[in-house]
């Protein structure tokens, strides 16, 4: 679990391009699980954290008892700590302000100031769960064109790491690691709406449709790229259809796009890929993993050099073999013919091979290549695998499984459109001649 929690997060900071490798930050930590969880992952992935902490005023000696544990915790892990306390009882009065308004509005003063003396971001430890209670609190109140998003991910300096994970994976992740963390009492109050939203309605609509928070989660992010879109035809007009009817979404179409997701929705959801395949998509994308293969229904998404390739699952090819007692013939879009003599010219085309038949022990086999086939390639002066030998030309992902090997007593002797093996090529010498070609 918290090798999956750190993975998240780790992909999360990416994608949202909030952070770059191992850059230092600070980190609100009020002692409460989510902070705590925040600031071990933060350091676990490599950042240099310093730990910055408000007393609200709000609950005395326990207000106290927070910041002394938040204060040892930094003194024990060497880490920075600065902290300030704040009256938000009485700002609340001057301001007109609620509590937890007023609150956070101090809360981001004292951040703002000490940006001003270190101006690096500050990361807080908002995570998914959050997001759907502000979302289900923003209906209730009502919503209009803005409000959707409800808490982004990025917002200036301020970074949300977590927000790509819920409270239980934040609740396993600081069992598995023993963190200790402070509860906080007011979190029980369900005077408050967010407090009765998350005791309350959020079980109560699990409970009626299971699953229903990971679900609204997953809404959360896709009306927070709708709120920034703009025109989604804008977005799409890098995407062509190729001749053979495969959709290429090219990776600067998705990397440049500020609405990603819903541009590989928009794309690609009516063939039947689920959400989650697309945001793993997204990933493989990011990370440039060349080969990854997504597969919905009957389509399949392939992650290639420089684009993704969405086409129909390729049906089963056939095998086949020829023997000596089949002199000529043909199958699966391949031709053949055994002669007598020495050849009379040479095929000009890779898709055609010409064989000195006495060199092949019959019967021998024409399939699909398969990974681990390797072949000794007229020329090289040694062996190369199959699926070198196509990268090397540059096949895209999507026609490297048309490729066909002919094979003799285990022996790749031609891979068909590119190669012939040294030693099996017809020359003037040769009695017996295969002349065999994809038609």
């Amino acid at each position: 679990m918290h090798l999956q929690l750190l993975d998240d997060v780790r992909r999360f900071i990416r994608r949202e391009r909030m952070l770059e490798p191992q850059e230092p930050l600070h980190v609100a930590v009020s002692g409460g699980i989510d902070s705590m969880v925040l600031l071990h992952a933060l350091r676990s992935l490599g950042h240099t954290c310093s730990v910055l902490h408000v007393d609200h005023g709000l609950r005395g000696a326990e207000s106290d008892a927070d910041r002394c544990f938040v204060e040892e915790h930094c003194l024990r892990e060497g880490i920075p700590f600065r902290w300030k306390r704040v009256d938000a009882g009485v700002h609340a009065k001057s301001k007109g302000l609620s509590i937890q308004m007023a609150a956070r509005e101090l809360r981001y003063d004292f951040f703002a100031e000490v940006w001003k003396e270190q101006p690096i971001k500050t990361a807080l430890a908002h995570h998914a769960d959050d997001a759907v209670e502000t979302l289900l609190m923003h209906l209730m109140r009502g919503v209009g064109v803005f409000g959707w998003s409800t808490i982004p991910p990025v917002s200036g300096v301020f970074v949300r790491p977590l927000m790509c994970v819920d409270r239980q994976a934040i609740e396993a992740y600081a069992k598995e690691h023993g963190i200790n963390f402070r509860e906080d009492s007011s979190n029980a109050d369900v005077k408050y709406l967010r407090n009765r939203v998350r005791q309350e309605l959020l079980p109560l609509m699990e409970s009626m449709r299971p699953g229903a928070k990971r679900a609204m989660a997953r809404g959360v992010k896709t009306l927070r790229e709708l709120e920034r879109a703009g025109e989604m035809v804008r977005s799409v007009e890098p995407v062509s259809l190729a001749e053979e009817k495969t959709l290429r979404i090219p990776f600067a179409a998705v990397e440049k796009s500020p609405m990603p997701t819903l541009l590989l929705h928009q794309l690609l959801r009516h063939l039947g890929f689920h959400p989650d395949a697309l945001e793993r998509l997204h990933d493989a994308i990011l990370e440039r993993n060349t080969g990854a293969e997504f597969m919905a229904g009957g389509w399949r998404a392939i992650v290639d050099r420089d684009c993704v390739i969405v086409g129909p699952m390729p049906s089963e090819r056939p095998a086949f073999t020829i023997d000596l007692h089949q002199p000529t013939g043909n199958c699966a879009g391949f031709s053949w013919s055994l002669l007598e003599g020495e050849p009379i010219a040479l095929p000009d085309s890779m898709e055609e091979a010409l064989l000195d038949a006495d060199r092949l022990e019959f019967p021998i086999e024409l399939r699909p290549w398969r990974p681990g086939d390797r072949m000794r390639p007229i020329g090289l002066g040694g062996s190369k695998l199959i699926s070198d030998i196509l990268i090397d030309a540059k096949v895209p992902r999507d026609r490297k499984d048309l490729a066909y090997v002919l094979v003799s007593a285990g022996e790749v002797v031609w891979l068909v459109g590119h190669r012939i093996a040294e030693g099996f090529q017809a020359t003037k010498g040769s009695a017996r001649l295969l002349r065999i070609r994809k038609v």
